[in-house]
């Protein structure tokens, strides 16, 4: 037989097994966002045992949505439950090819699983919920029983005596020695919903977070009522007849919603509500108890933001002294936390007030505060804080941007302040959670090529991460993913320094051009991460692995790490500056020989889809194609939870007056792709439509996709997200040809 690689030379042999399969290798779109996941399930919800010698967590290990509960004790990994279906059950369409068996086996597919994990004060079991029921599992003999209808927040008393628990909106505990329940509150109310997809399918009115006294003889809670706020009607069409489904969602500018805090006995007593000002105006952002259990912390933020007030109060009297008090009238998304010193003399918080979001102590009585932390941001990896005090010394550990606006670290800063000390080294970002005896951290920690795992760290100068889970699969395992390059370069419109994620290709051909891909656009995304939520980093590497694209992010102003100025230049100019930092970092391409300025493509959801729009209305040709996936398009049917974004209509009608894209569309000349799910609460389908009409009036082309039984993110079902990332990788190719030329 005749066989042409006998002629080949050994080098040209050798390059055609080894080169030639590397293509074929790379997974094509469609495996990457179907389950199960190449990069695995990242495990979630660590919780210390009450000795601090073991983990419980909440994983997968075969890339499922499932979750259930694994144990480790820094070395082994053990299963303790085993309610996750197989994979094979559930995967593929099945036999039954009926419109209701697809959707049904879709449901299964989707399950989360346990959540609500809390050890026993004795550590000799776990409690669970498990659809919708609470379940007690026994160690010694690995048996799990039901105990009564589940809930959320599951907590146990700082003596041990009792478990507590929100169910159907109100407080609950439940006594470990008689296993009796006892409902504390009966303030609950049930929702207006029928159809479970959205953000607001929540109860009329609920308990929202409590904390435990010391003693625990008391629990202090917020209170959320809003049976007084508008009814928004969602239709709804997957029935045997289209219903129309109700939410509870208020507008900018809306007063209906009521939060109240109050402080009830565990022998139901109560409850006792505390004299707050402005209860529709104010979020509660913090409640905590002081070590004595006299007095309550109570931090609160006006819900445009603009002011933050923390007060003590002694439930005993109810006296109510404010402590401080700040305001900034360009204040956005208040990623704040207060909490008492060790000796409850001081209280520290974070405070915007001094160029970075630093941290700050405050004597209790009141007084001027002293900074403690330096020039940098302390934030988590989503922009919110995680501080807490380390047990025995009374230091702070945090988690800042200290190191680099990219990473989040934890630190350790000396109660009085000073010099930190820095105690994770692996790159990337950390979500901590510190023992009971506080010498150890268990960390959820994701890098550039590398998926979220749970690690082990001991709080000494000789240790280093231990990991201990291995989420990926074997084919992930299997890729030599890409590291980026982080780069910044000046604002073209002012001295800000803009910061941008580059992937490029491996092996790029010398003197050819790439096109590149924005996206998903959004703030916060220059980070050394693997996205954990959405297959986004997936596609990233996946078009630059391919020689497709160099794909790109830019942290836009509004993002954490670069100080409260770059943070709060977003405030009431979505589409404004913070495009004009989308094109400065397109003119910085620009300058690169491999850049072909004519092929950039550019994608993003919510706010990340509002800026696609701007960017083809406002600034046609800098961009070849644009996705928009549930773009923002109205400010008049945001939230009344963005008010911290948009303020409102009485007191800033300049910004409500420019803040609708309803007023552009006809400059737009590029080609244009929006995806929306029917059921998404927070970005209405309706205000796409809206700018569909009013495309098709101006007489412009473009496409639109619906996702029926999706919310504000059209791809959280794998049948979803394969139809709609194929769609969104099919419409570039078309429009933004891949490769190079």
């Amino acid at each position: 037989m005749f066989d042409p690689l006998r002629f080949l030379s050994p080098l040209l042999l050798l390059m055609a097994l080894v080169i030639a399969p590397a293509a074929a290798d790379i997974p094509d779109v469609d495996r990457l966002v179907s389950l199960p996941k190449l990069d695995g399930t990242a495990p979630s919800s660590p919780v210390w045992s009450p000795d601090s010698n073991r983990i419980a967590f909440l994983w997968n290990d075969h890339g499922m949505p499932f979750r259930d509960v694994w144990l480790s004790d820094g070395e082994d990994l053990t299963r303790l439950t085993e309610f996750a279906p197989d994979p094979e059950s559930v995967l593929g369409p099945g036999e039954d090819l009926s419109l209701e068996a697809l959707r049904e086996r879709a449901r299964l597919r989707e399950q989360r699983g346990v959540s609500g994990l809390v050890w026993h004060p004795d550590a000799t079991g776990l409690y669970y919920v498990l659809a919708g029921d609470l379940f007690f599992l026994d160690l010694d003999s690995g048996q799990a029983r039901r105990i009564g209808a589940g809930g959320g927040a599951l907590s146990i008393s700082p003596d041990g005596r009792w478990l507590a628990l929100i169910r159907g909106g109100d407080l609950w505990t439940k006594s470990l020695e008689s296993g009796q329940f006892r409902r504390l509150t009966e303030l609950g109310a049930p929702g207006i919903g029928t159809v479970a997809i959205g953000a607001y399918v929540r109860p009329d009115a609920y308990v929202g977070r409590y904390r435990w006294s010391p003693d625990s003889g008391r629990i202090a809670f917020e209170f959320i009522d809003q049976r007084s706020v508008r009814r928004v009607p969602f239709p709804s069409y997957l029935h045997e007849e289209p219903l129309l489904h109700e939410v509870r969602r208020p507008y900018p500018g809306d007063t209906d919603l009521i939060r109240r805090v109050g402080v009830v006995e565990v022998d139901g007593a109560g409850p006792d509500w505390l004299d707050l000002d402005d209860p529709t105006r104010r979020l509660v952002l913090d409640l905590e108890w002081s070590p004595d259990g006299d007095r309550l912390l109570i931090m609160q933020g006006a819900d445009v933001a603009e002011q933050r007030w923390i007060f003590i109060a002694r439930p005993a009297d109810g006296s109510i002294e404010q402590i401080w008090h700040d305001e900034r009238p360009r204040r956005i998304y208040p990623m704040f936390r207060a909490l008492w010193s060790a000796d409850g003399e001081q209280v520290y918080f974070i405070g915007d007030h001094e160029n970075f979001y630093r941290l700050y102590a405050v004597p209790a009585d009141g007084g001027d505060p002293r900074r403690l932390s330096g020039d940098y941001d302390i934030a988590s990896d989503r922009g919110g804080a995680w501080i807490q005090l380390e047990p025995g010394s009374g230091d702070i550990l945090m988690v800042s941007a200290e190191h680099s606006p990219y990473e989040r670290h934890v630190h350790r800063l000396p109660a009085g302040g000073g010099e930190t000390e820095r105690l994770t080294s692996l790159p990337g970002l950390h979500q901590p959670s510190l023992s009971p005896d506080g010498k150890r951290l268990a960390l959820i920690r994701s890098g550039d090529t590398m998926p979220a795992e749970l690690y082990w760290l001991e709080l000494d100068a000789a240790s280093a991460e231990r990991r201990l889970t291995h989420s990926p699969l074997p084919e992930f395992a299997a890729m030599e993913w890409l590291e980026p390059e982080y780069v910044s370069f000046p604002s073209r419109i002012d001295d800000f320094e803009i910061h941008a994620r580059i992937l490029r290709p491996p092996n790029m051909e010398p003197g050819k051009r790439y096109p590149v891909m924005f996206g998903s656009i959004y703030s916060n995304t220059v980070l050394k991460q693997w996205n954990p939520d959405r297959p986004t980093s997936f596609l990233q590497q996946q078009m630059a692995l391919k020689g497709d694209y160099i794909t790109v992010l830019v942290d836009v102003r509004g993002s954490v790490g670069y100080g409260v100025d770059f943070r709060e230049a977003f405030q009431g100019d979505w589409g404004g500056d913070d495009l004009e930092d989308l094109h400065s970092a397109v003119d910085y391409l620009a300058t690169l020989d491999e850049v072909d300025p004519d092929r950039i493509g550019i994608w993003g959801n919510s706010y990340g889809g509002l800026l696609v729009l701007t960017a083809l209305f406002k600034k046609p040709g800098v961009f070849a194609a644009g996705v928009a996936g549930a773009p923002a398009v109205d400010i008049w049917h945001f939230t009344g939870f963005d008010q911290h974004l948009t303020r409102r209509p009485d007191t800033h009608p300049e910004i409500f007056e420019h803040g609708s894209l309803l007023s552009l569309g006809e400059n737009l000349s590029d080609p244009l792709l929006i995806i929306h799910g029917v059921h998404d609460d927070i970005v209405p389908l309706k205000t796409t439509l809206m700018m569909a009409e009013k495309l098709k009036l101006l007489g412009k082309r473009f496409e639109l996709d619906i996702v029926h039984d999706s919310g504000h993110w059209w791809a959280a079902s794998d049948h979803y997200a394969r139809y709609t990332f194929g769609r969104l990788v099919d419409f570039m190719h078309r429009h933004v040809p891949p490769g190079p030329k």
